[in-house]
């Protein structure tokens, strides 16, 4: 995706550049490569030979960082700069619009809901509201390529490098378990795909069948629904216990903000689900 009125940086020129040298021992600065800082393109050559001793294909690492699509987003960050701003007025969220359709998911989904709810212990309404939140009940998934969005944070964003590093190494097996191209798979600037919203190594570890088809799909809705109940209860989600509830949410999204449309949202949608949401969360 090329971002309009910003800048992007193909990696593909210079990586093919760097097939040149054998088994990556020097480096060739190429002038194809000169759009990207001899900072970055030192950076990607380092990352690229740790990625072929995490146990990843060579081919495969070959053949995705050769693609013409795979590129850095240097925007990405001004956009972390500027925070999550989870205002009602901006997304809209307690307009009666938006309550009502809360409460028609709820409706149409309801025996989906109530199985979730019974095998997880989540309140359904709490769900519904990580849904319309993260992506507006599936409407709006992400446009950017994940891998590179990893890829630049991997690359440019030195506090959370190693974190991006790794999750590039789970988008690859998730791809491959998937028969997945991995520069498919589209989500946010942040590396979260699906209906959930999961980062890939959430997916590994948290993600689950919904459906029963044997394949766990995050732009599946019962699967999405299922796997971010799933993810509540393994961080500590109990019944009627409003803080341990609120400390489940925010570990989904680190804001303080987030947690409260969260229970305010589900709230409005349902009786009972909004404990003393406008107390802060406890770190």
């Amino acid at each position: 995706m090329k971002a309009r009125g910003h800048a992007t940086y193909s990696v593909s020129r210079f990586f093919r550049a760097l097939l040149l040298v054998a088994g990556f021992a020097l480096l060739l600065f190429s002038s194809i490569s000169a759009e990207i800082s001899p900072q970055y393109r030192e950076r990607i050559a380092t990352l690229i030979s740790r990625l072929k001793t995490s146990g990843l294909s060579h081919e495969e690492l070959d053949r995705v960082f050769s693609d013409d699509r795979v590129e850095l987003y240097p925007q990405i960050l001004e956009r972390k700069a500027k925070g999550l701003q989870y205002m009602s007025r901006k997304f809209g969220l307690l307009t009666r619009k938006s309550i009502d359709r809360g409460r028609r998911v709820l409706e149409d989904n309801r025996m989906l809901f109530s199985e979730i709810e019974q095998t997880y212990g989540v309140d359904k309404e709490i769900v519904i509201a990580i849904l319309r939140i993260e992506t507006n009940f599936s409407s709006y998934v992400g446009s950017y390529p994940i891998f590179n969005s990893l890829l630049t944070l991997a690359v440019i964003e030195n506090r959370r490098s190693a974190w991006a590093e790794s999750e590039l190494v789970e988008l690859f097996h998730i791809a491959q378990k998937l028969g997945r191209d991995p520069l498919s798979i589209r989500g946010s600037w942040a590396g979260a795909f699906g209906i959930a919203q999961f980062v890939p190594s959430s997916y590994v570890r948290f993600a689950v069948d919904g459906n029963g088809d044997g394949t766990i799909d995050l732009f599946d809705f019962s699967d999405a629904t299922a796997s971010i109940a799933n993810y509540l209860k393994a961080h500590g989600w109990k019944k009627n216990q409003p803080e341990k509830n609120r400390q489940a949410v925010y570990t989904y999204n680190h804001c303080d903000n987030y947690v409260t449309a969260v229970f305010t949202y589900a709230g409005a949608i349902g009786k009972g689900a909004s404990p003393n949401r406008h107390k802060g969360v406890s770190r």
